[in-house]
């Protein structure tokens, strides 16, 4: 089970960095095992990874067992301990993202697939320093305030969850695009769902259960 799930890491990052979502070595991705996590190492070229490379860690000590994580455990911690519904963990410096984050407290959502995987807003929570426990809290706390699937970090960039690894890819995707969305209508009057139909979508989502 181990190894099948950290060739399952390896292939959606290589995917993650081949369609854009990491890049270089910002960003960093995991998912949560029996007592712990696989997260992705730090500084470490994503194309170039191997299965033994992710990092594992215990989940109660925040301890690794061997090599050195990605400097945003916390951050996977904070989440896996707050929520035991997550699964996964996808965090990544998309410039869209990025840019939403910069001016808004709470971006809108316009699609269906938005408010399916995200909820009724993306919210953002407030500059902290990367990879601080200050950060790992007030995002945590973000997701617990707002029920979410992914949140924006002002400066800094997106964080998205899931049930799985692919559906906290597939958050991380519409996370962008409901950032850029946002940005691309700006000053204008974007149409929205109402409140009924949003619901009903997240919903039909939630039974869907993505793999």
């Amino acid at each position: 089970m181990a190894g099948e799930m950290r060739r399952e890491l390896r292939t959606m990052v290589r995917r993650g960095a081949r369609e854009g979502l990491l890049r270089g070595t910002f960003g960093n991705v995991s998912i949560r095992v029996p007592g712990g996590l696989l997260i992705t190492p730090t500084a470490t070229d994503y194309l170039k990874l191997r299965a033994e490379d992710f990092v594992a860690v215990d989940l109660a000590s925040g301890q690794a067992q061997s090599g050195r994580p990605s400097s945003e455990l916390p951050l996977h911690l904070a989440i896996y301990r707050a929520l035991p519904e997550a699964q996964a963990v996808w965090h990544d410096h998309t410039p869209f993202a990025v840019a939403a984050g910069l001016v808004a407290d709470d971006v809108p959502i316009y699609t269906g697939e938005g408010h399916g995987l995200i909820g009724r807003t993306l919210p953002v929570a407030p500059y902290l320093p990367s990879g601080s426990a200050e950060l790992a809290d007030a995002v945590a706390k973000t997701f617990e305030r707002t029920g979410a699937g992914a949140c924006l970090m002002r400066n800094h960039g997106a964080v998205a969850i899931g049930p799985s690894l692919f559906a906290a890819y597939s958050c991380a995707i519409a996370t962008e695009e409901a950032a850029m969305h946002f940005l691309l209508t700006r000053g204008l009057a974007p149409a929205t769902l109402d409140e009924e139909e949003a619901a009903a979508i997240r919903t039909a989502f939630a039974a869907y259960r993505m793999r």
